[in-house]
Order: C-alpha cells, then sequence, then structure tokens
C-alpha cells in the first residue's frame, strides 16, 4: 500500500480527538488549536475532506501533518506510527534504529565540548569572530585536539564499535584510526528533538577544506535537517517566520544578535524536504543571501521550493563584501528594519525595469501551486508591463514543456561519475557556459548543462544536487580533467548535432547553430 492510500485509510477525526478534545460544529468537527494560544476554537476538521486547518495561526493539513507536529516528527515517521497504530499494511520497511550509535554521537560532542574549554587558543578564534560565551554554550560548539585524545575516550567508554559506524572515524588499520575532525572546530547539528546527529567542522589553519560535514546516517539526513533549527524552534514558531542564510556562523550571530529564527542548510542545497519540514511552522521565509553573484544564484535555487509549498518567499541581498555574520555584528538595528520591512519577492521584482526581472518573476511564477493566486500576479505583471495575458501565460507554460521534455529524455539515461561532478560544480557556480565548448558529455548531460547555465535550476535530479565532497572544487576540477578531449583531436559540429547524437562527441570548434 502507498503512501497515499495509507493517508485515506486514516479517520482523520478519530486521529485527531486522540491528541486533543474535538466538538461537533455542523458537519465538521472544531477545537482549540495546539499550536498557538487559542482562547476559542479555531482550528476544523473537514471528515469529508479528510484535512484540518487552524484559522487563527493558519498551519493544516491532513492527519498525518497533525501527528507529526504535534509529536515533533517528521512527515514519514508520522506516517508509519499511524499505520502501526491502525494495523494497515505498508511496505515501507524501517530498520530499528541503533540507539546506540545516536548515544555515542551524542558523548562524543559533550567530549568535544568539553576539550573546547581546555584549549584557550579556539576561544580566542571564536571571541575573534564576535562569537559570545553563551552563544558557545547554546550552540555546544567543541574542538578535536587530535586522533589519538578521541579513541582514548572511546574505548574509555566502550563507545569505539557503535561510533565507527557513523563514518567520523577514518579506520587505518586494525587498531589505528583518524578522527576526520582532528584539530577542526566542532559544530553539532541537532535534528528537531535536540539529539546530536552529526557534525561540521572549520579548520582553524590553512590546511584543507574550510568546512567538512559528517557523512550521512539514519539519524543525519543533510536533506531533512537545518542547522538552527532545533536552537531556534520556538521563536520559528512565535513569529510564523523563518530567515534563510548560507552558513553556520552566519546562523550563529543572527541568533546571538536575536535573530533565533535563523537556519541554514549544511553542505547542500536547499530541497523539498527543507521547504516542507518549514511549512509546518512558518508562513514566510526571507532569504537572506550575499549580494554576489552567488547570492542571487542561490535565490533562483531557492525560492521555488517554498513556492511549491505555498510560503511567502521575501528577499533581503547584503552589500558586496557582507554576509549575515559579518552584517548583522555592524547594523543589527538597520537589518531588523529592513526584514520586518522586506517585500514578497514578485513585489521587489515587479519595481525592477529589467529583462532578467521579468524573466524572473515569470520563472517564479510557475512554482506558485494556487492558481488563483497565480493569475492575481500574472495580471498584476500585465498591467505592469502592457504584456497581454496569453503571452505571459504561454511564458510560463514554456518553463513546464521544458521540464516534461527534460523528464522524456531522463528515462533510461544514466550520468557518468564524472558527468555528475561537472554538473554539480555547475550547479555551485564552480564554472561557466564557456566549458561546454570544451568538454565531453553524452546529449542528456549537455541538456542538463544548458539548463543549469540557463538558470533552469528546478530541472537538476536531486542526485546532481545532494552530492557531497570533501572539496568540491578539487573533484571539480578533476572531471573537468577526465571529461575534456586531448587538444590534438578536434571535430567541428554544432550544438544541435551534439544534442542529437545518441553517444558522447568530442565537442571542439564548435559552431553556434
Amino acid at each position: 500500500m502507498d503512501l497515499r492510500e495509507i493517508v485515506k485509510k486514516l479517520d482523520i477525526v478519530d486521529v485527531i480527538s486522540s491528541y486533543i478534545d474535538l466538538e461537533r460544529c455542523g458537519s465538521n468537527y472544531r477545537a482549540r488549536c495546539p499550536f498557538h494560544p487559542d482562547n476559542n476554537p479555531s482550528l476544523y476538521v473537514s471528515p469529508s475532506k479528510g484535512i484540518w486547518k487552524c484559522f487563527g495561526c493558519d498551519v493544516g493539513g491532513d492527519a498525518v501533518k497533525f501527528v507529526a507536529l504535534y509529536e515533533n516528527l517528521t512527515y514519514t515517521e508520522a506516517l508509519l506510527e499511524l499505520a502501526k497504530k491502525y494495523k494497515i499494511p505498508v511496505k515501507l520497511e524501517r530498520k530499528k534504529k541503533d540507539e546506540n550509535l545516536l548515544n555515542a554521537i551524542n558523548l562524543v560532542a559533550e567530549y568535544y565540548h568539553r576539550k573546547l574549554k581546555e584549549h584557550p587558543k579556539v576561544i580566542d578564534y571564536l571571541k575573534e569572530r564576535g562569537i559570545s560565551e553563551r552563544t558557545i554554550k547554546k550552540f555546544r560548539l567543541g574542538y578535536s585536539p587530535s586522533s589519538e585524545e578521541l579513541l582514548d575516550f572511546l574505548r574509555e567508554n566502550q563507545l569505539l564499535s557503535f561510533y565507527e559506524k557513523t563514518g567520523n572515524l577514518l579506520k587505518i588499520d586494525e587498531k589505528h584510526y583518524k578522527d576526520l575532525f582532528a584539530g577542526r572546530l566542532i559544530i553539532p547539528i541537532r535534528d528537531q528533538r535536540g539529539n546530536t546527529v552529526g557534525f561540521g567542522g572549520r579548520t582553524l589553519t590553512d590546511a584543507g577544506p574550510k568546512y567538512i560535514n559528517s557523512p550521512e546516517t539514519e539519524f543525519f539526513k543533510k536533506r531533512e535537517i537545518l542547522f538552527g533549527f532545533y536552537e531556534g524552534l520556538d521563536y520559528i514558531k512565535e513569529r510564523k517566520r523563518a530567515i534563510l542564510v548560507e552558513g553556520y556562523f552566519d546562523v550563529m550571530s543572527m541568533h546571538q544578535e536575536g535573530f533565533q529564527e535563523t537556519v541554514a542548510v549544511m553542505g547542500t542545497s536547499f530541497g523539498q524536504e527543507h521547504a516542507k519540514l518549514l511549512s509546518a511552522y512558518v508562513q514566510e521565509v526571507v532569504l537572506l543571501f550575499d549580494g554576489d553573484q552567488a547570492g542571487r544564484r542561490a535565490v533562483r535555487q531557492t525560492a521555488p521550493y517554498l513556492l511549491r509549498e505555498g510560503l511567502k518567499v521575501k528577499v533581503l541581498l547584503l552589500p558586496e563584501g557582507e554576509d549575515p555574520d559579518t552584517y548583522v555584528k555592524k547594523f543589527a538595528s538597520e537589518l531588523r528594519k529592513s526584514i520586518e520591512s522586506a517585500e514578497e519577492i514578485f513585489d521587489s521584482l515587479l519595481k525592477e525595469n529589467s529583462k532578467q526581472a521579468l524573466e524572473d518573476y515569470l520563472y517564479f511564477c510557475a512554482f506558485v501551486k494556487d492558481k488563483v493566486r497565480q493569475m492575481e500576479l500574472l495580471s498584476a505583471l500585465s498591467k505592469k508591463t502592457n504584456l497581454p495575458m496569453a503571452v505571459l501565460k504561454e511564458k510560463i507554460g514554456e518553463h513546464l514543456s521544458r521540464q516534461k521534455k527534460l523528464e522524456s529524455s531522463r528515462e533510461g539515461q544514466k550520468l557518468s561519475y564524472h558527468e555528475r561532478v561537472f554538473l554539480y560544480g555547475l550547479y555551485i557556480g564552480l564554472g561557466s557556459d564557456e566549458l561546454l565548448k570544451k568538454v565531453n558529455l553524452s546529449p542528456y548531460a549537455m541538456e542538463l548543462a544548458e539548463a543549469i547555465i540557463r538558470g533552469d535550476y528546478h530541472l537538476i535530479p536531486e542526485e546532481i544536487k545532494r552530492q557531497s565532497f570533501y572539496d568540491p572544487q578539487r573533484a571539480f576540477e578533476e572531471s573537468l580533467k577526465k571529461l575534456t578531449p586531448d587538444p590534438s583531436v578536434e571535430e567541428d559540429v554544432s550544438l544541435e548535432k551534439i544534442r542529437s547524437k545518441k553517444d558522447p562527441v568530442r565537442l571542439r570548434g564548435i559552431r553556434n547553430a
């Protein structure tokens, strides 16, 4: 039985009434909402539609979403709990999680936190970055002095066999291990319940990548977790808003200055699961990014997921050379006013008189699920530009047709390892369209590369966006070399010919079709 069938089999009144008292109101039911202070019943349940909605805090959904919010579970976890409770057969298999492994991670987090206090130079580094002692405690920051010291701790506490499963230890031989985070500042990553499930590590020297993250485990899935979410959950619920930034220090500095609803992704791109997580608690998301090209690209990559969940999206781009970490420490008061007065993304784009703003407006509009709202947005654009509604609808249709075309060509297609790495590099801004004239790609990989160059990031498969590398720049450069043909071999072909071929061809001396 698939997920939709399970939801249909659930009696929403029975499910919700097992948590809160419901009273009949005509053909529906009502209750005081448990997700915000509610003196008068403002939560309504519709048995015929299988949905609930609170008209006080504007939160709603199906029976599964209610349980997920009430018990602080993921949607899938809540679904499986309900299937078990109501004896509904389900195809999904849920392995019993290794609680010993989770316990080991949390004990190691405490070990790292204690070690930080023993190393004044690391504390001095944090002070230089403007991080207060209170913030150090709030985020349980730590330090890994050496692999040997961690191994001694693990062996003394009989944790080695469990902690080894996290991937945070690199096994050299039967007796020797290397701590992945040795010599780094440790930033614990916590799930919605406050359990430490992984770590981020920042180098304190010029050696190696600036940041590394724990490998994914059954507990730590980057696509489901936002850094700062647990620490700021009460504020997120209260303010019905999240501020999305891009880095660990951005989050910590923002929290420190009173913007506790700030969150960030970790070593991966923002995705639909992140948007679903936020949609359960907020009505709007403010994208607070750097004002450079990378920041603008991040807006185009992120906003579609939020719009699909029916959330309001607002954008604040900081002055070039600034990031949230540096800016909030200097201009906290000004930033607060800017956030409070920030316009919805469509309103701000409407005020810009540029071709790019028009293209962005239509692009984002294609992701608005509410068709009435979508027509209102197109009508506003039509009045502003004097372009007929029919033309604007056609433009949105082009976005949808591109998606269908790429999805149809995706069937049966496989990307090589180096193609995946190359496309990931393009996606995060490590290359330009000039590289497409030099590399040897399959037709499908070329279509994806062109979509990235156009900014059609929603067309890129998750397998590309969710990749993780110890050193992305190096991985990209190595794959670029592998995909670049021998310069002594040249073939004069057009891009159209390349796309029509079934086999990869050498891309040298390309003519524009």
